[in-house]
């Protein structure tokens, strides 16, 4: 047998390079070698699908002999395959109508040649003098064209660089990885301020090589981990996960950092490019930390802040938020206590109210009215109630670790009627839960009679998606307005809570102790369970059982009390 040809000088050349380097060399035998000498090379030395055999004669087609099919012959259907063929030429059993493509060809190109073929079987690669320089095998050839195509339908096309739909993707990533731990994303958003002045007088040309040198920069500066990525039009955005700040590098000194390295470096030269065609940048940061970080509020952010320096004049970088701190970070002076809620029939507690409270200097403890109305004007409503839901779930994985069966079942957390309008209300809340390993069910989010009507509509589809992923929803303060008997029926609602201005007066006012026989009636015929809040004696207790009223919740079971009282409380409380 003639020793086997290999072509591997085509690949020195560089020529060809893509189906090339998908093509393996090729072993190429003598039509006259019998095939016996060929079954012993596919048995013990050739790792490739298929070898070619040359020409029968010059300037003919090469053949291909696949190693499945030949073995097989070998085998023959009784055993002594190798008895009839063993002598005979490989000639004898090659195809020779072997299907082909050039190596020039594109890989969409390839795999439309591979569907005009008879069959799902390899194909030889040939070069401009039509010789043979490498073997391809369907399988290799189409999972290089998803790879192209899934690259292509992630990228900009222009530049090369990540698209919006799969920047995005990354910056949640990295949000995840920030509720996690104890860092926070930065996202710089980049706009140039001189793109359409360069199109207009040097054409789109110039400003297409402007737009790739600029992705080009940006990604040089990116670190590793970092997702960079372009917006559309003249707008790129880099990401960063910034490590745990300290007093001496606060997370707001990297987000600087980083948008100055980021400003600069478009603002160097590029040989590449015109003296005419270069321009500076605007950009935008915002950072984001804990459970409260969010992809769809940093974009804003970040986008409103890149507005702010380019009103300012350009070339320059600017925080968002620079006068507060990052949504996530501290509320000073705040902090969560709870509430047992117990059965009116066997005063055990089932169940827990997450309760702000604020703490002066002196250590005095106040309510929750100047912060939630500073949040709401703040537009950080949710972000606030987000930090409560944070603290409740932890708060919860551990009473359930330490305590046992003993430990609250639920954990009521109030949102406020502003947070209602947040687009991106469940994503984030179910992002918070998940985030600190507590479960769904074990979450009921109250919301407050005193919410529109507007804000109910618009936060229905929320609420129903918050519901479907297992968690429930309780409607708080039902009785002090008539209008919200009709959110009853209307709301995706699991628990209605009667206000205490109701149970106050239920024992002298036959009105309001119809009123809770009502919503009691109302709730059972729904599926609802009912809770009343602010009961203060033991014989609201007993009107409140002898209506079927199956929870409770004031001073009679408990007042609100730190995270680290409760297991105290709960130890002497009835099982």
């Amino acid at each position: 047998m003639a020793p086997p040809q290999t072509l591997a000088p085509w690949r020195r050349a560089g020529r060809g390079r893509a189906l090339a380097d998908l093509a393996s060399l090729p072993v190429v035998v003598a039509p006259t070698d019998p095939c016996e000498a060929v079954d012993l090379g596919f048995r013990t030395r050739w790792t490739g699908s298929s070898v070619l055999v040359a020409p029968r004669e010059p300037g003919g087609p090469h053949g291909m002999v696949a190693r499945k099919d030949f073995l097989t012959t070998m085998t023959g259907r009784y055993g002594f395959g190798r008895s009839l063929w063993g002598r005979r030429p490989v000639a004898d059993v090659a195809r020779w109508d072997v299907p082909w493509v050039e190596v020039t060809a594109s890989l969409p190109e390839a795999a439309e040649r591979l569907a005009q073929g008879d069959g799902y079987s390899d194909m030889v690669v040939l070069d401009g003098d039509r010789v043979p320089v490498g073997i391809l095998d369907p399988t290799t050839l189409l999972e290089a064209l998803a790879a192209e195509l899934a690259h292509e339908a992630s990228h900009d096309h222009l530049t090369g660089v990540p698209s919006r739909a799969w920047f995005v993707d990354g910056l949640r990533d990295l949000c995840d990885r920030a509720r996690g731990g104890d860092g926070a994303v930065v996202l710089a958003f980049v706009d140039l301020d001189r793109l359409k002045e360069v199109n207009d007088s040097l054409g789109h040309s110039t400003g297409d090589a402007l737009l790739h040198s600029v992705a080009r920069r940006l990604a040089a500066t990116a670190d590793p981990g970092d997702v960079v990525g372009r917006l559309g039009g003249d707008e790129f955005a880099l990401a960063r996960l910034l490590p745990p700040q300290t007093p001496e590098r606060p997370w707001r000194t990297g987000a600087l950092e980083l948008g100055e390295a980021l400003r600069a470096a478009i603002a160097a030269p590029d040989a590449a490019l015109p003296d005419a065609a270069h321009s500076r940048a605007s950009v935008g940061l915002a950072v984001g930390a804990g459970a409260l970080v969010d992809s769809d509020r940093l974009l804003r952010d970040a986008d409103l802040a890149m507005y702010g320096a380019k009103k300012a004049g350009g070339d320059r970088v600017r925080l968002a938020g620079a006068d507060r701190e990052p949504a996530g970070a501290a509320w000073t002076g705040l902090e969560v206590h709870y509430q047992p809620i117990a059965g009116t029939t066997d005063r055990a507690v089932h169940e827990v109210e997450a309760l702000l409270r604020t703490r002066d200097r002196a250590g005095a403890l106040g309510g929750p009215a100047e912060p939630l109305g500073r949040a709401a004007r703040s537009g950080r409503a949710l972000d606030l109630d987000l930090w409560v839901l944070d603290r409740a779930c932890r708060d919860l994985v551990a009473w359930r670790r330490d305590l046992g069966g003993r430990a609250p079942h639920v954990v009521n957390v109030n949102l406020s009627p502003a947070a209602l309008d947040e687009p991106a209300l469940a994503h984030r809340v179910l992002a918070v839960v998940d985030g600190a390993g507590a479960p769904r069910g074990g979450i009921r989010l109250e919301l407050s009679e005193a919410a529109t009507e507007d804000q109910i509509v618009r936060a229905q589809p929320a609420l129903r998606t918050l519901r479907a992923a297992g968690v429930p929803i309780a409607l708080d303060d039902l009785g002090g307005a008539l209008a919200g008997l009709r959110q009853v029926t209307r709301l995706p609602v699991d628990v209605v809570k009667i206000d205490r201005s109701v149970v106050a007066h239920m024992l002298d006012d036959p009105v309001d102790a119809l009123l809770v026989e009502l919503v009691q009636r109302m709730a059972a015929e729904r599926g609802m369970t009912v809770v009343a809040e602010g009961v203060e004696t033991a014989e609201q207790a007993e009107a409140l059982r002898a209506a079927g009223v199956p929870l409770m919740q004031g001073y009679l079971v408990a007042r609100a009390m730190p995270a680290d009282a409760l297991p105290g409380y709960l130890a002497g409380a009835p099982a």
